[in-house]
């Protein structure tokens, strides 16, 4: 498969290069093995791995995390990126942590103090008992499928049921999820990053275990959190 890092929209199909410029000290990626793959589509192609690499992002990839597809761990070894044997061992090595389908109760369990989770969310698979320990661990979290184009509908699903041809699911996630995983990459802090990303603002749905989702805490009947009162400092 070829793979060009090319901005495209959905709406249009001129390319235009996608920059990188880095204006802090990157921190670790961990990408997690998901549990319910889409054939053959990737969330983090090796290119992609690559340009972060080459960019200084220290990346490390959960082992068979490319197994639905021909792509292998030594695929993403070659471009730079650490193999790890599993989602422990992510968990000491990695800030932020990315998985296309959501963290199971018992990786929750597992996660450090402190660190960033990036996934899909499905509301209805949520509980009291995973905000808990979300709250507990001073968790932020973020959940890509919450955010929606000029539409209104959830750009994540948008991608995924627009096109049957893998590749061109696999391009165009990766120029959606990129500049969210860069604005927590190489912002000075998480809170600069949600001010200054309008997406992460969206998506995030724990803020260092603070809760900040309405439709998940009237969901759960649980206090929450205005993330724009956190952040913006309103009153």
């Amino acid at each position: 498969m070829e793979f060009a890092l090319h901005y495209l929209p959905e709406e249009h199909t001129k390319e235009q290069t996608f920059f990188y410029e880095i204006n802090h000290h990157p921190t670790c990626l961990g990408l997690v093995k998901g549990d319910r793959p889409i054939p053959d589509v990737l969330l983090f192609h090796p290119q992609v791995v690559k340009a972060l690499v080459e960019r200084g992002v220290k990346v490390f990839v959960q082992r068979g995390y490319a197994d639905h597809t021909s792509m292998t761990d030594m695929d993403y070894a070659n471009v730079g990126a650490d193999i790890v044997d599993d989602f422990v061992a992510l968990t000491q090595l990695a800030k932020i942590l990315v998985k296309f389908s959501p963290f199971t109760d018992i990786e929750t369990q597992m996660l450090q103090n402190g660190q960033i989770i990036v996934s899909r969310v499905l509301p209805s698979e949520l509980d009291v008992q995973y905000i808990n320990v979300l709250a507990k661990k001073k968790i932020s979290a973020v959940a890509i499928n919450f955010i929606k184009g000029k539409d209104g509908w959830s750009v994540l699903d948008n991608i995924l049921m627009s096109s049957t041809n893998a590749e061109i699911m696999t391009q165009r996630l990766a120029h959606f999820i990129l500049p969210l995983i860069e604005s927590l990459l190489f912002s000075n802090n998480l809170r600069y990053g949600v001010q200054t990303n309008p997406a992460l603002l969206e998506s995030m749905y724990c803020y260092r275990g603070t809760l900040c989702n309405k439709m998940i805490a009237t969901q759960l009947d649980v206090m929450w959190k205005d993330i724009l009162s956190i952040c913006f400092d309103l009153n």
